[in-house]
C-alpha cells in the first residue's frame, strides 16, 4: 500500500507539473484525474491516525470543520453560485493536504516534488509561453506565482551556497535556482524577491562568521554573474522599482477597505463571514466583481468571519512553531519553507491551490537534513534530541520512534 501511495503521488505531481495550474479557469478532466490519484495516495496510506495526533493538527481539524460546515452554510444562505461556492471549497481544501498526506513514508519523493513541481512551472512560464499557452489552451500567467517556484529558487540558491560540500552538486543547484527567479523576476513578484535577498543576506553573513572562505567564494560567484549578466540584472531591478512608483503596493489597503464593508454588513457574517461563493466590488482589480482577495488571512476573514481567522491564525502559528523546534537546526529548509508563506498569507492570491497545500504538508513532516556539514546549523549542544542523518538523507531512528506522538493502536 505504501508503494501505491508512493505511485500515486508521484504521477499525481508529474501531472500536475506539465499540464496543471494553481488555479485553473476551467478545471477539466486533468484536474478530475490529479484529484483521483491525490484520493488514491490518501486512502493507500497518505491518511494516518498519527497524523491527528500531532501538536498543530487539532487547531487545522478544527478550521477544516469550520469552514466545511458553517462557512458553507453561510455561502448557500447568502444564494452566492454553486459553482463559486465549489471552487471556494477546493482551494480551502488546500489547507487539509498536510492532514489527508502526513502519512507519505519517503519524504525524499516530498522533496522531489515540491522541487519539480517548481522547477516545471518556472520552466513553463519562462520557456515561450505563447505556445504553451495555445498547446494547453489555458492562460499561464499565475504559474511563476506557486509558491512552490519560490520555495525551489529559495532552497536551491541557498542549499548550494551554503550547505553542499560538493562543488559540482553546488554549482548545479545555483544554476537551477536561476530558473524559478528568472520566472519570478519576470513576474514581477517584488515581495518574494526581496525576501530572497533578505534570506541570502543573513545566511551570507552568518557563513561569514563560521566559514569565511566559503563566503568568500560564494560572493566572487554571485559577483562574477551579476559581471556577465549586468544588463538583464539592472533592466530587472529598474522594472521592479517603476513598478513600485507606480502602483505602489497594488491597492491593499483599499482592498482591506472594502473587504471590510463587506464583512460587517451585520453582525453574523462579521462573526461567521460572508460565506463561500461571497463576491465582492476590488479596488486591487479595477472595481471588478471578483471572489478573492489578495491574501489568505483576508480572504477567511472575509469569508470565514472573525472565527475563522481566529481559527487559521491559530493554525498556522502552531504548525510554525512545530516545524521551527523540528528544523532549527536546518534553516536553509525552514526559510525556503517559510519564504513562500509570507506572500500568499498577506500579499498575493497564491494560497488557493495544491501547491500551497504542498507546502504545509512540507512544513509538517520534514524533520531530516538532506546533507551534513551545514555551516549554519546551531552550536552543537542544540542538537540534543534531533536525529542523525544516514548518507542517503534519511534519519537513523528507532522503529518506535519513526512518528510523532502516540503510536497508532
Amino acid at each position: 500500500m505504501e508503494r501505491l501511495a508512493i505511485t500515486a503521488l508521484a504521477f499525481a505531481s508529474l501531472g500536475y507539473a506539465l499540464f496543471g495550474s494553481p488555479t485553473p479557469d476551467n478545471p477539466g478532466i486533468r484536474e478530475i484525474v490529479i484529484l483521483a490519484l491525490l484520493a488514491v495516495c490518501m486512502v493507500a496510506g497518505g491518511l494516518r491516525r498519527e497524523s491527528f495526533v500531532q501538536p498543530w493538527s487539532k487547531s487545522l481539524v478544527l478550521l477544516l470543520g469550520y469552514g466545511f460546515s458553517i462557512v458553507l452554510l453561510m455561502g448557500v444562505a447568502g444564494g452566492y453560485a454553486g459553482g463559486d461556492i465549489l471552487r471556494d471549497l477546493v482551494g480551502f481544501a488546500a489547507l487539509g493536504v498536510p492532514l489527508a498526506l502526513y502519512g507519505m513514508p519517503d519524504q525524499r519523493v516530498l522533496m522531489a516534488a515540491m522541487l519539480g513541481i517548481g522547477l516545471s512551472f518556472a520552466a513553463r512560464y519562462v520557456i515561450s509561453p505563447d505556445l504553451l499557452t495555445s498547446l494547453l489552451a489555458e492562460n499561464l500567467l499565475y504559474l511563476a506565482n506557486s509558491p512552490l517556484v519560490a520555495f525551489a529558487a529559495s532552497w536551491l540558491l541557498l542549499y548550494g551556497c551554503f550547505v553542499e560540500r560538493r562543488l559540482w552538486l553546488a554549482i548545479g543547484c545555483v544554476m537551477a535556482s536561476l530558473l524559478p527567479i528568472l520566472a519570478m523576476a519576470g513576474m514581477m513578484q517584488r515581495a518574494t524577491l526581496i525576501l530572497l535577498v533578505m534570506g541570502f543576506t543573513v545566511f551570507w553573513i552568518s557563513t561569514l562568521l563560521k566559514k569565511p572562505r566559503r563566503a568568500l567564494v560564494v560572493a566572487l560567484g554571485i559577483a562574477a554573474v551579476f559581471w556577465m549578466y549586468w544588463p538583464d540584472v539592472s533592466g530587472i531591478a529598474l522594472s521592479l522599482l517603476d513598478k513600485t512608483r507606480a502602483i505602489g503596493w497594488n491597492a491593499r489597503g483599499a482592498e482591506i477597505a472594502a473587504l471590510l464593508q463587506a464583512q460587517s454588513q451585520s453582525p453574523l457574517t462579521a462573526i461567521f463571514g460572508a460565506g463561500w461563493g461571497s463576491i465582492f466590488k476590488s479596488p486591487a482589480v479595477g472595481d471588478q466583481w471578483v471572489r478573492f482577495s489578495h491574501s489568505l488571512l483576508t480572504s477567511l476573514w472575509w469569508k470565514a468571519g472573525w472565527l475563522g481567522l481566529t481559527l487559521a491564525l491559530v493554525a498556522l502559528a502552531s504548525l510554525l512553531c512545530n516545524a521551527y523546534r523540528r528544523l532549527r537546526h536546518n534553516l536553509v529548509l525552514f526559510w525556503s519553507l517559510v519564504l513562500p508563506l509570507v506572500p500568499a498569507v498577506f500579499l498575493y492570491g497564491s494560497y488557493k491551490s495544491f501547491c500551497f497545500g504542498l507546502l504545509l504538508l512540507g512544513l509538517a513532516r520534514f524533520d531530516w537534513t538532506l546533507g551534513t556539514g551545514n555551516v549554519n546549523q546551531a552550536p552543537s549542544h542544540d542538537h540534543a534530541g534531533s536525529p542523525s542523518v544516514d548518507p542517503t538523507c534519511e534519519p537513523r531512528l528507532s522503529p518506535d520512534a519513526r512518528c510523532h506522538g502516540p503510536s497508532p493502536a
